[in-house]
């Protein structure tokens, strides 16, 4: 229900502006450079601790217990997608954990501010991440060569582990849109759309980031 109503609203334009990035398209075709990936990852981490924070707040403030074992379990999911990335990424290139860039901190004090909003509107976002992030691995799949050294990162990305995590915050939000008011249904678009943002400034600051860069500060 909600995942369609982003495709008409935002399917022309954002979502696509997204999954064409530079970014992603290089990832695809094998062409991006392993410095920038690698900063992608280490960010990627970074970020993925403060979504599990924000669902784990967000189940905290739900009254029926099924809504509280589903978010428990979407952030077990991703705790699982970190630990692979931190275990398996960092180790093979010798990544550091450093201090988050100017975009993942502000994507991240986002996500962390809206948990403590209504609860519809942090499972929108929770959930537009989720979304957002499949959406682009998905129009992956038919461009993600096997001699891309990026191949694994793929396979794991669309896992059916991290599918099911979809799937369980797109039942609880179809809820939501299902009781929605029209000004409620606005608003969860208009969060959609924030959220989207935020993920083209993350993928604009790893693409644009440099070995010659300083690592990020702390903010």
């Amino acid at each position: 229900m909600f995942s369609g109503i982003i495709r008409s609203c935002y399917g022309s334009n954002l979502l696509k502006d997204i999954i064409e990035h530079p970014f992603n398209v290089e990832l695809a075709n094998h062409t991006l450079n392993i410095e920038n990936f690698k900063f992608y990852a280490q960010q990627k981490t970074l970020f993925l601790g403060d979504y599990i924070r924000t669902t784990l707040i967000t189940a905290s403030k739900m009254e029926d217990y099924s809504s509280i074992i589903s978010l428990a379990e979407v952030a077990q999911r991703v705790v699982t997608v970190n630990r692979m990335l931190y275990d398996y990424y960092f180790t093979m290139y010798g990544i550091s954990r450093e201090k988050k860039s100017l975009e993942c901190f502000n994507f991240t004090n986002f996500l962390l501010s809206i948990s403590h909003s209504n609860t519809y509107e942090a499972m929108t976002v929770s959930y537009s991440c989720m979304f957002i992030y499949e959406t682009v691995v998905d129009s992956m799949k038919n461009r993600f060569k096997k001699n891309n050294r990026y191949r694994d990162w793929f396979n794991f990305c669309y896992s059916d582990s991290v599918k099911s995590g979809c799937i369980i915050l797109e039942n609880i939000v179809d809820g939501y849109c299902s009781r929605a008011r029209e000004n409620e249904k606005s608003r969860m678009l208009e969060l959609f759309r924030i959220t989207a943002q935020f993920v083209l400034d993350f993928l604009n600051g790893a693409y644009n980031f440099s070995r010659f860069n300083q690592f990020p500060k702390e903010h």
